[in-house]
């Protein structure tokens, strides 16, 4: 009977033990996954145009992480406004300073929608890139070498650069999470897209560039949403402004100081009247709309098939190094579908 009971006392402490470890399991999980995100949180910033019609300038860099898998509960959803319907004049007039011809002034009526608050960051599409094991034009290569990027010492300071993607915009020590993401080509963009509708059974798109220019404009008709004068910019945008790297500054400038040369966090600035944050400035943005120089009604939609490598894509907004002229809501742009930049990213429309 004794010998029954030292087995019964020792079969006990074991299950005792096996039980503890069973419990504690999940409290191991839990870390992983605390360390999981302490991982992304380490991104940090650094120190642009390959849209065919502008070249600008830099922005800052991201170091390369190891991180395990994402699990689908780590989708960041983007914080959105909603969009009253209304009608706006889309272009600018003849007599606006650093107008172009393509900004035909016409009546354009907008159906209400919902659109982010601020552009895609870093952050944000870490998480689609680690659940997915995606490879972006630049890491692949597709085309041209890398990401259109900027060195301020080089001979040519823009050039396609093989070492700069959308880990690695600039050449610079560190890139920030809560920077806007670049250097994404519209193939990147619309793989993310599809990879967040799928995740969250939502579904997201690009803005059109009419509905771009309105929520830029936010029921504004002057040149900027602040107004016309380009020179209080530095309180709304960050912009080709007086700040400085080291000694170099931007050949046109704002006459003021944003505290940024590169990139700035988003929502970083003051917002319009839509509550939109970096509307102008910080990077360009990604509409899904064709581009043409005389608006035709194409850029009141988005282009329904994948767009073949030669069809331009409007882009809005300007970037961090955008002088006053780029500066404006009426200010147009292009690029292709696998083209990047270092001071291109993009924002969200939430459709349901």
């Amino acid at each position: 009977m004794q010998i029954s009971k030292a087995i019964c006392l020792v079969l006990s402490l074991l299950l005792g033990f096996f039980a503890g470890m069973a419990k504690a399991r999940p409290k191991s999980d839990l870390v992983k996954i605390k360390n999981l995100q302490e991982n992304v949180a380490k991104l940090k910033p650094a120190d642009s145009d390959v849209s065919g019609r502008v070249q600008e300038p830099g922005r800052r860099i991201v170091t390369s992480l190891k991180i395990p898998q994402l699990q689908k509960a780590t989708v960041l959803l983007p914080n959105v406004v909603n969009i009253p319907a209304g009608c706006f004049q889309m272009g600018s007039s003849e007599t606006e300073k650093g107008r172009s011809d393509d900004e035909m002034l016409h009546r354009v009526c907008i159906k209400g929608f919902k659109v982010a608050k601020t552009e895609v960051t870093v952050e944000e599409f870490s998480r689609f890139v680690i659940a997915t094991h995606f490879i972006t034009d630049a890491e692949q290569n597709r085309e041209e070498q890398g990401c259109w990027s900027y060195e301020k010492n080089s001979k040519k300071p823009w050039a396609w650069r093989s070492w700069a993607s959308w880990k690695k915009p600039i050449q610079g020590p560190y890139l920030i999470k809560t920077w806007p993401v670049s250097c994404v080509s519209l193939n990147d963009v619309m793989a993310y897209i599809d990879w967040l509708n799928r995740e969250t059974g939502q579904q997201y798109r690009l803005p059109t560039e009419a509905e771009w220019e309105y929520t830029a404009r936010a029921k504004t008709a002057t040149a900027r949403y602040w107004g016309n004068n380009p020179d209080i910019a530095c309180g709304y945008a960050n912009v080709a402004d007086n700040t400085k790297s080291g000694s170099f500054k931007w050949p046109e400038t704002h006459n003021c100081q944003d505290g940024y040369f590169y990139a700035a966090t988003v929502g970083k600035f003051r917002a319009n009247n839509f509550n939109l944050h970096d509307m102008l400035g910080n990077v360009w943005e990604w509409t899904c709309s064709k581009y043409e120089e005389k608006y035709t009604g194409n850029e009141d939609v988005c282009i329904n098939a994948k767009p073949v490598n030669e069809l331009l894509i409007s882009i809005r907004g300007g970037g961090w190094n955008a002088d006053a002229a780029r500066l404006r809501a009426a200010s147009r742009n292009w690029s292709v579908a696998w083209s990047r930049q270092a001071n291109l990213g993009f924002r969200l429309v939430k459709v349901r």
